[in-house]
């Protein structure tokens, strides 16, 4: 994969990206940080880099999202009517919260964008805040490698660490979230 986000550059990066987002096995935990490095050899600029990935991350989500939204015949299948349920009482309360935080956490942003559609998290909002999202996440991400620089790797190999961290981190984005909100609304 490494000589293939090399070769091609940012169309890698963006194809990466979309691809991670549209619940295909791309681990951008992976990708960002090798990004990053190829930043600090000159490659391409860190802003470009982040805003490509952005635009594939928010365009693989969106037919992840499109994809939920046409599930409704899974409601059909009795033995998995209890979990949808659930999952639309979860994302009737906490939907944006839920697709916000889930682009910021590895594996989870993989998933995140389906049963957002299918629980028909309004598009707009779904939007901005998988933009937000992964704009935190892959900033994170290509930074961490432009610093690394050849040592890049080490952000894969102690990222369950960081998966931690950002765990820890939650509260203080939780009330971050709730003033954007607040800001929002204000709109």
């Amino acid at each position: 994969m490494k000589v293939f986000l090399a070769e091609y550059g940012l169309l890698a990066m963006f194809v990466a990206a979309l691809t991670g987002s549209a619940v295909m096995p791309v681990p951008s935990e992976v990708v960002m940080p090798f990004g990053g490095f190829l930043v600090s050899l000159g490659y391409f600029s860190l802003p470009t880099l982040v805003l490509v990935s952005t635009l594939g991350n928010l365009i693989g989500s969106l037919v992840a999202y499109y994809v939920g939204t046409k599930m409704a015949w899974i409601y059909r299948i009795h033995f998995l009517r209890e979990h949808l349920e659930i999952t639309q009482k979860f994302f009737d309360h906490h939907g944006l919260k839920a697709v916000l935080f889930g682009q910021m956490m590895p594996a989870v942003r993989m998933f995140i964008s389906l049963p957002a559609g299918f629980a028909r998290v309004p598009r707009g909002k779904f939007m901005l805040f998988t933009v937000i999202g992964a704009l935190v996440w892959n900033s994170s991400l290509a930074y961490l490698g432009y610093f690394l620089g050849e040592n890049w790797e080490l952000v894969h190999q102690y990222g369950r660490y960081l998966s931690v961290l950002v765990v820890l981190l939650l509260p203080v984005a939780y009330l971050c979230y709730r003033k954007f909100l607040e800001a929002v609304d204000k709109l």
